[in-house]
């Protein structure tokens, strides 16, 4: 299979696992000759559960020869399942079908096989339409178009996430006799994780970020598999991200909970709480400049709703600050060295401490109302204030790293706060040299996500 087809299985990784029928899927592929009636019985297997056999239906398909692709796509088409088409290749004939629902449909009929019928990626084709899951009723706003030339250095290895979201078997209840009480988290509409990363930039104005479509790949498989719905926005010049913001309003009604991920080059504000954010084109948008589009008076249907922001991005020029061990004073030997020093780069740029921090700007500021302007806000951020954030080329960021294994790990028996905490001491523990940190904002109850449970 050739490797940009492996590389389109992979971004799809999640979508394919979670919403395609095994047993249609394996059916049709066996009728096509991709697979032997001897090798699929191993899909068939119900001591593993069939999320997992689904994972290993689509990681042996990549081994499956140089037409495996093409039939992966025909038999996609096949069932139905249009929108998985238009991301795998928008090229394929199918991919101009009116989507429906994806239901499973009974087994397809058999056709002759031609292993010429059917038509390659192209380098230079615009995305597919990555909104596909939000209710027609509500359509989100467009996907400005990128270009997918860009390729990230990530390994094969890491396109494909390594680990396994736990899923809750009871919901968390209210204690009347505790102060927190909890935020609503049981329904279908679960909630919504919206991606905005940056890797590129315009006139090579900052360095490539390397690394960071790891981190969206991994992103998009942990909150599918916590049964959230994404909307990933990566390469927006700083115009395209205002009216992407200025849109979400119409696209986040009827949902319990928020997750937005920014993650680029940070830049520090001198005297100030506030950060600005490399855009594609180089200009700069600031955190609060972004949360203001979420505050009660700007989305009020999101009024008691939880919103977590994740800022991946470095606070300053400064590289981590660490106590070290007086040369007499052995370090622990169970500690490891920090992974992925060998690819080590930053999410903004370290210089010397004495270096002048830019001149303030004037904060806009709003009226009070009734209601407080901001509340159910928790920021989570990568690093301190003054201090650059680290990231692997291969793996992605340190960050983003511990946070998927923790919350895969944790999200079934831990509220939200204590996650971030769990992230943090992960952090740590992996590569002694950075320190995240957590703002509330009115965050006034324990968010606990459910992972795989539902309320009937």
């Amino acid at each position: 299979m050739q490797q940009q087809h492996k590389d389109a299985i992979r971004s799809n990784f999640s979508s394919l696992v979670e919403r395609t029928d095994l047993d249609s899927v394996v059916t049709a592929l066996y009728e096509k000759g991709v697979f032997s009636e001897q090798m699929i019985e191993q899909y068939r297997n119900t001591a593993e559960t069939e999320r997992d056999r689904k994972r290993k239906l689509y990681r042996n398909i990549m081994l499956r020869g140089p037409y495996a692709f093409g039939h992966l796509v025909d038999a996609l088409g096949e069932l139905g399942y249009w929108d998985l088409v238009r991301d795998l290749d928008p090229d394929s004939p199918f991919a101009f079908a009116s989507p429906r629902n994806f239901n499973p449909i009974p087994k397809p009929q058999p056709r002759p096989v031609d292993n010429e019928d059917f038509l390659s990626l192209s380098t230079n084709r615009p995305r597919g339409d990555t909104n596909r899951n939000i209710p027609r009723t509500s359509p989100p706003p467009p996907l400005p178009q990128v270009d997918t030339s860009e390729q990230d250095n990530g390994c094969d290895d890491t396109m494909v996430p390594p680990f396994t979201v736990i899923k809750s078997k009871k919901f968390m209840e209210d204690d009347d006799t505790k102060d927190l009480k909890l935020y609503r988290t049981r329904g279908r509409n679960r909630g919504m994780l919206l991606d905005f990363t940056y890797s590129v930039f315009d006139n090579d104005i900052e360095t490539k970020r390397n690394g960071s479509k790891v981190d969206s790949n991994n992103l998009k498989y942990l909150f599918s598999e916590l049964g959230y719905r994404r909307l990933g926005y990566h390469n927006l010049t700083k115009s395209e991200t205002i009216a992407t913001l200025k849109q979400l309003n119409d696209v986040l009604v009827d949902i319990e909970s928020v997750f937005t991920v920014v993650s680029s080059h940070g830049y520090e504000r001198a005297h100030s709480s506030d950060l600005d954010v490399r855009c594609k084109d180089g200009q700069l948008i600031s955190l609060y400049e972004i949360m203001d589009y979420f505050n009660n008076r700007n989305m009020p249907a999101l009024i008691g709703v939880p919103k977590v922001f994740i800022f991946q991005m470095c606070r300053g020029s400064s590289d981590d600050y660490t106590h070290r061990l007086e040369p007499s004073a052995a370090p622990p030997p169970h500690l490891p060295m920090p992974q992925g020093l060998g690819d080590l780069q930053y999410d903004g740029q370290p210089v010397a401490p004495d270096r002048p921090a830019r001149a303030p700007r004037q904060s806009t500021g709003g009226a009070l109302t009734e209601t407080p302007l901001y509340s159910d806000i928790l920021i989570a951020h990568s690093t301190l204030p003054g201090l650059v954030a680290h990231r692997d080329g291969k793996l992605g960021s340190w960050y983003i790293q511990a946070l998927c294994e923790v919350f895969a790990e944790r999200a079934h028996d831990c509220h939200v706060e204590k996650l971030f905490t769990l992230v943090d001491t992960r952090m740590q523990s992996k590569f002694h040299r950075q320190t995240s940190s957590v703002d509330r904002w009115g965050f006034n109850k324990r968010l606990y996500l459910h992972p795989g449970l539902y309320e009937s």
